[in-house]
């Protein structure tokens, strides 16, 4: 489940929208079916006031905010998988710890953005450099002992994640992919491949990259 302070201080939220997210998260945690209608009178606002904070936090609606909630907290590799004997995690952990000084460019598209860009964040949280979606340029190969690449791709056929990882490989630049089929192009491109075969992809990025950042 998402860090409500954290959110609060990031997007410099008010006393009344802290107190909406919290009544929503804690609700969903307990498994309850809330309306936005239910919610504004509950924190006795309004729906508009509702709608002006998940704007504010990066949402286009609020049910795309519940919807992320309910599949974030249901992750299902977080039920009973054991991350310690995944190879592919294993590896991860140590190309983190080995790079802590290196920039970690994120590649994504659409949906995936967001996520991507909350990864970075959680990077500069804990003092490692990264950039979202950065310039093309910064794989050139006169930045390929600085740069480590991290992909996110639900099919791992996303064209514009290949083209990228192509020219990674081409110059050598060390990759991590976040993918949700096995035996996909992406896989075959990147070094090391954390595959969620769930149908919360993004749900289970978050909770494998937060796995990682324990063990660094």
């Amino acid at each position: 489940m998402i860090n409500v302070n954290y959110i609060c201080k990031k997007h410099k939220l008010s006393t009344l929208e802290k107190s909406i997210l919290e009544f929503i998260v804690e609700n969903i945690q307990n498994k309850k079916k809330i309306s936005i209608r239910n919610v504004a009178i509950e924190n006795f606002t309004s729906t508009s006031v509702i709608y002006k904070c998940m704007n504010k936090i990066g949402y286009t609606s609020y049910s795309n905010f519940i919807y992320f909630l309910k599949t974030n907290h249901s992750s299902l590799i977080s039920k009973g998988y054991s991350f310690e004997e995944n190879e592919s995690f294993k590896k991860a952990i140590t190309l983190f710890k080995e790079n802590k000084d290196k920039l970690f460019m994120f590649t994504s598209t659409g949906i995936a953005n967001n996520i991507s860009s909350y990864m970075n964040e959680r990077l500069a949280l804990i003092g490692i450099r990264g950039i979202s979606n950065g310039h093309i340029q910064l794989l050139e190969t006169s930045f390929a002992k600085d740069v480590i690449l991290i992909t996110l791709s639900q099919s791992g056929e996303t064209e514009s994640v290949i083209d990228i990882l192509k020219i990674a490989n081409k110059n050598k630049i060390k990759s991590i992919s976040f993918i949700g089929k096995k035996d996909t192009t992406v896989e075959s491109l990147s070094n090391i491949n954390l595959v969620s075969n769930n149908d919360i992809f993004f749900a289970d990025v978050i909770t494998i990259f937060e796995e990682i950042l324990k063990r660094i």
